[in-house]
This record gives structure tokens, sequence and C-alpha cells, in this order.
């Protein structure tokens, strides 16, 4: 679904600083509703290789011992290789801010429900150059789905 918007034209106007402003404010609320559609999808989709691959995630969990032992299994492997938001773990080349928020919310929502309470925000980490090149995969991506239309 590509986003279609107008250029600009020069104003010379109040009214036309006025329609100018309200194409601008159009065009926002486009490019955030790509966002906001790409997240949801992120959250429909949230860790299905733990239903996919449901036998799989079951013998390893139950076979191994340590944290350690899961994270050598050939499911984990798979799974933060399928699933985008463990960053931590394995940060596909094309990460993006969609793939931050996942984790962030994987990360609160999987704390809390397992200690009771919220921890300090300080026990969630990722590094400045994830986020700098998440940030820089989104501007690609969101400019390659604008469409300059012509009048």
């Amino acid at each position: 679904m590509s986003i279609k918007i107008k250029k600009c034209p020069a104003a010379e106007s109040k009214e036309d600083y006025l329609i100018i402003q309200a194409m601008h404010v159009s065009d926002v609320q486009k490019g955030c509703a790509f966002i906001a559609n790409k997240i949801i999808e992120a959250g429909i989709n949230h860790d299905y290789s733990k239903i996919s691959l449901l036998d799989n995630y079951l013998e390893n969990s139950i076979a191994a011992k340590t944290g350690d032992e899961i994270r050598e299994s050939k499911w984990y492997q798979t799974h933060i290789t399928e699933e985008r938001h463990h960053l931590n773990a394995k940060c596909p080349n094309d990460v993006n801010l969609i793939d931050v928020i996942e984790m962030l919310v994987d990360c609160v929502a999987a704390a809390i429900a397992r200690k009771g309470y919220m921890p300090e925000p300080e026990a969630f980490t990722i590094s400045g150059e994830i986020l700098q090149k998440a940030y820089r995969n989104t501007v690609k991506m969101l400019g390659n789905e604008i469409i300059l239309e012509n009048d």
C-alpha cells in the first residue's frame, strides 16, 4: 500500500498557507497510519514460531535445564532468526523501529507478567548502534512507500 502525496505549491497568501498546512497534516497522518499498521501487524504475528514450532518448542523447553541450554537449541536459533524483535540476540540487517517497539512491548509485558511488577527501565537495553540503524531503515521503509503524485 503506497502513500500518495502531492507537491506543495508556494504559499502566496494566508489561504495558500492554510491549504499547504492541511496537505502536510494529511500526509503526516497517512505516514503515521502506515507505521501504526506495521506495529499492529507485528503484534498480531508476535512469537508465531512458538505456535508453528510448538512441539519443538515444548520439547526443547522441557529438556533444557538452564536458559543457556534453551538458547543453544535448534528451536531457539530458529525462533530468534524468524522473529525480528529479538534484537539483542540476532538483529536483522534491515532492523526498523517497528522491531524496536515490538521488542520494547515484549520485554515490558513479559517482565511484568513473570515478576509481577515493572522493573526499572534500565533493566531493558538496546545499543545505540541498533537504534540508529533502525531509525535509518525506517526512514528508507517509509520513503519507499511515499509516491509523489503529479497534478
